[in-house]
C-alpha cells in the first residue's frame, strides 16, 4: 500500500505521458542523450514495480548534471531552440529519479504540456497537431489520476484503475473543445507576434541556402518536404518558365560560390505591369531564413520585403512561420542593359592558377567562337553530345573541382553543371553568374495549386549579352532536358528508396492537399482574417471594450454546456468507488421512500435520522457506521469493502412509520 505516493500504475502513466511528449524532441538527441533519457524512465518505473531502492541524492545529482553537460557537448551551447527543448527532455527525466510524492508526479505531468507546446516552434502541420491532441490526453489522464490518488490515499495501488481517468481525459478534451473554438476565432490577434526570438538563436533547417558548393543542392533531393505552393490567377505558365528565383551568386573561391555583398547597388529599371506579366500567391513554408521565392522577374516586393538589385525577394526578418504573400512576375523584363566596369570585372574573377583545364578548354572555344551567343550555344552541345551524365552518385571534389568533373568525372547534379558552365563562361571572357532557387513543381490539378518541394531545389546560369542584359542559360537541361520539362525525380529515375513508388508519391501529393487547407484555414488565420470574420459577424464596428464583452459572452455560451456536460458525464455514479456507489443509491432509496437526504450531512446523521422511520432502521445505522469507518477512515482490506457494498446493495427501506 502506498503511502503517500504515487500509485504504480499512476507512475507508469506519467512516464508514458513524458516520453509521448518527448518523442519528437529525441530526434534531435545524439544516441547518448536518448539512452539516458530511456533508461531513467525505464529504472523510475522499475523502481515502483519490482521495489527497487530509491535513488541518493548523489546519483540523482550525477543524472542532472550529466545530462546538462552532455547536452552542452553536442550542441556546444544551451542557446536556441533545439538544445533548450533538449535540456528541458533531459531535466524532466532527471526529475523522475525524485518523482515518489503525488507533488513531484504532478509537476512533472504539468511540464509534458510545455513539452508539446515546445514541438511547434519546429512544426505546426496537421500531423503534429494530431500529436497534440494524444499528448495532452495522456498528460490530462495522468493528472486526474494523481488528483484521484490524493483524494483516496488509503485506496491501495489496486483500487484505482487507469482506465477511467484515460476516458476522463478524452471527456475533458471534449468538454474544452468549444471553448478552444471560441478563442481561436475570437480572442485578439496582433498583426506581428506577441513574442519573437533573435535570429542568432534560430537553428538552421534543411532548405536553400545562401552559398553553394558541390553536394549542397543534391543533398536536398532526399528532403520531400514542401518548400512552397502556388496559385495563379490564370493558366499554369509553361514547364520551362517555371524558374523560382533565389539567391544570386557571384563570388567563387576555388570552391564556393557566395553572394556578392555590395548594398550601394541600384536597380537600373524596374519591371512593368506590361502584356504578358503573370499574377499568383505564394504560400511559403517556415524555412528560418530570409529568402522569398518567385518567378522572373518580381515586379514589386511584398510587404516587410525587399527586392535587391539581383531581383533576389529578402524579408526583413527569417520566415519563421507560414508566410502568404501575392506576387506580379514580368517574365519578358530585360535585366540590367549596361554592365558597369565594376560589375564587368565581379562576373569575369575567377582564383588565380585554378582550374587550368577548363580555362584552357574556354579559350578554345573562344578561338573558334567569337560571338558569345555562339560559344554559349557551343558549350551546351558539348554537354549535350558528349558523355555527360545528370546524376546524385557524385564523388567530393578536389582543388581543381570544375578540370575534375569536365573532364574526369562527367556526373554530377546541377550544381556540378552551373559551376562548370560559369568558370567555363568567365574564362572565355562573357560575364556570368549562378542562381539558385527551384525549378518546376507538381501540379495539383484537383485544387489548382503547384506544390514545389525541397528536391525541386536548383542551379542555373545568367549569362551577360550585349544588347539582351542578363540571360538565363541552364547547362543541366542540355545534359538532361526532362530534368526542367518533368522534375527531378522523373529526370532521375526511380530515385532513392525513400521516395518509394508512385503509389506512395500519389499518396504524399493527396495529403499535401489536406496540409493546404490545414494552412489556409488554421495556421494562416491572422488578424486580418479574423477582422473579416468580426465584420461578418456584426461586431467589426464594435470598441476594443465591447469586443472584450463580446468575446466575455460568448466564452461563458461556451462554458454552460461544457458545465452541464461535466456534470452529466464527471459526476457519473459510473467513475465513483463502488463502495461510494453502494451508498448513494441507499440515498436515492431513502427518497422515494419519502426521507429526504441532505448532501451535507454524513452518513451516520443521515441514518440517525432515517432510523426512526424506518422498521430496519437499526441495519441501516449499522451499515452507515461501518460506511463511514471504511471510506474515511485507515487502510482497509479490499475483501472488507466489497463485502459491505454488497450489503449497502442489499438494503431496502421496509417500511416507513
Amino acid at each position: 500500500m502506498r503511502t503517500g505516493g504515487p500509485a504504480h500504475q499512476t507512475t507508469v502513466l506519467v512516464i508514458l505521458a513524458y516520453l509521448f511528449a518527448a518523442l519528437p524532441h529525441m530526434g534531435a538527441m545524439p544516441p547518448w542523450l536518448i539512452a539516458l533519457v530511456l533508461t531513467l524512465a525505464l529504472w523510475r518505473a522499475a523502481v515502483g514495480l519490482y521495489g527497487l531502492r530509491r535513488p541518493g541524492w548523489l546519483l540523482r545529482s550525477l543524472a542532472t548534471f550529466g545530462g546538462l553537460g552532455l547536452v552542452i557537448v553536442h550542441f556546444g551551447t544551451l542557446w536556441g531552440r533545439q538544445a533548450a527543448t533538449v535540456m528541458l527532455c533531459v531535466m524532466i527525466a532527471a526529475k523522475l529519479s525524485e518523482m515518489f510524492r503525488l507533488r513531484d508526479a504532478r509537476v512533472v505531468a504539468t511540464l509534458c504540456y510545455f513539452l508539446i507546446t515546445a514541438q511547434f516552434l519546429f512544426d505546426q502541420g496537421m500531423l503534429m497537431f494530431g500529436y497534440l491532441l494524444i499528448g495532452c490526453w495522456l498528460t490530462t489522464a495522468a493528472l486526474v489520476r494523481i488528483q484521484r490518488d490524493e483524494d483516496r490515499p488509503n485506496a491501495g495501488n489496486g483500487a484505482i484503475p487507469v482506465v477511467p481517468a484515460l476516458r476522463t481525459g478524452v471527456v475533458l478534451l471534449v468538454l474544452a473543445a468549444p471553448f478552444a473554438l471560441t478563442l481561436f476565432f475570437l480572442f485578439p490577434r496582433l498583426a506581428s507576434p506577441l513574442w519573437g526570438m533573435p535570429e542568432n538563436a534560430l537553428d538552421a533547417r534543411t532548405g536553400l541556402s545562401d552559398e553553394m558548393s558541390p553536394g549542397a543542392i543534391a543533398n536536398l533531393y532526399a528532403d520531400d518536404s514542401p518548400a512552397f505552393r502556388v496559385s495563379f490567377d490564370g493558366s499554369l505558365p509553361e514547364r520551362d518558365q517555371l524558374y523560382w528565383r533565389g539567391p544570386v551568386l557571384w563570388h567563387f573561391d576555388g570552391r564556393t560560390w557566395t553572394r556578392l555583398q555590395f548594398d550601394g547597388r541600384r536597380h537600373e529599371r524596374q519591371p512593368g505591369l506590361d502584356t504578358g506579366a503573370l499574377s499568383y500567391r505564394v504560400q511559403l513554408e517556415p524555412s528560418e531564413r530570409r529568402w522569398m521565392f518567385a518567378l522572373d522577374y518580381p515586379v514589386r516586393a511584398p510587404e516587410d520585403a525587399s527586392v535587391s538589385a539581383d531581383f533576389e525577394l529578402l524579408r526583413e526578418r527569417p520566415v519563421t512561420s507560414l508566410l502568404a504573400y501575392d506576387m506580379i512576375s514580368q517574365p519578358d523584363f530585360v535585366d540590367t542593359l549596361e554592365l558597369s566596369d565594376f560589375f564587368r570585372r565581379r562576373a569575369l574573377n575567377l582564383p588565380a592558377d585554378s582550374n587550368p583545364r577548363t580555362v584552357e578548354r574556354a579559350k578554345a572555344f573562344r578561338r573558334e567562337y567569337t560571338d558569345d551567343r555562339a560559344l554559349v550555344d557551343a558549350v551546351l552541345r558539348w554537354f549535350n553530345q558528349e558523355d555527360f551524365f545528370y546524376s546524385l552518385e557524385t564523388a567530393p571534389l578536389g582543388r581543381h573541382g570544375a578540370d575534375e568533373f569536365l573532364f574526369d568525372l562527367r556526373v554530377g547534379y546541377c550544381e556540378y553543371y552551373a559551376s562548370a558552365f560559369t568558370i567555363l563562361m568567365r574564362a572565355a571572357g562573357i560575364p556570368a553568374r549562378i542562381v539558385t532557387g527551384y525549378q518546376g513543381g507538381f501540379w495539383q490539378a484537383a485544387d489548382e495549386y503547384l506544390l514545389v518541394r525541397q528536391s525541386d531545389a536548383h542551379a542555373w546560369v545568367e549569362v551577360w549579352f550585349e544588347g539582351r542584359g542578363w540571360t538565363r542559360v541552364d547547362p543541366t537541361a542540355a545534359v538532361s532536358p526532362s530534368r526542367v520539362l518533368e522534375g527531378a525525380r522523373t529526370a532521375l529515375g526511380d530515385g532513392p528508396r525513400w521516395f518509394g513508388g508512385e503509389w506512395l508519391f500519389s499518396i504524399r501529393n493527396q495529403y499535401d492537399r489536406l496540409h493546404r487547407l490545414w494552412n489556409d484555414w488554421v495556421l494562416a488565420f491572422d488578424s486580418d482574417r479574423q477582422e473579416n470574420l468580426l465584420q461578418r459577424l456584426g461586431l467589426g464596428e464594435l470598441g476594443s471594450e465591447l469586443r472584450a464583452l463580446a468575446l466575455i459572452a460568448v466564452a461563458a455560451l461556451a462554458i454552460v454546456p461544457i458545465a452541464l456536460l461535466m456534470q452529466l458525464f464527471l459526476r457519473s455514479p459510473r467513475d465513483l468507488d463502488p463502495l461510494h456507489r453502494a451508498w448513494l443509491a441507499i440515498c436515492r432509496r431513502l427518497g422515494r421512500a419519502g426521507i429526504a437526504v441532505d448532501p451535507s450531512e454524513t452518513p451516520r446523521e443521515i441514518a440517525a435520522r432515517a432510523a426512526p422511520r424506518c422498521t430496519n432502521g437499526d441495519q441501516l445505522e449499522d451499515l452507515a457506521g461501518r460506511y463511514q469507518s471504511l471510506r474515511y477512515g485507515p487502510d482497509t482490506s479490499r475483501s472488507d469493502r466489497d463485502a459491505l457494498a454488497k450489503d449497502l446493495g442489499a438494503w431496502r427501506p421496509s417500511t416507513v412509520n
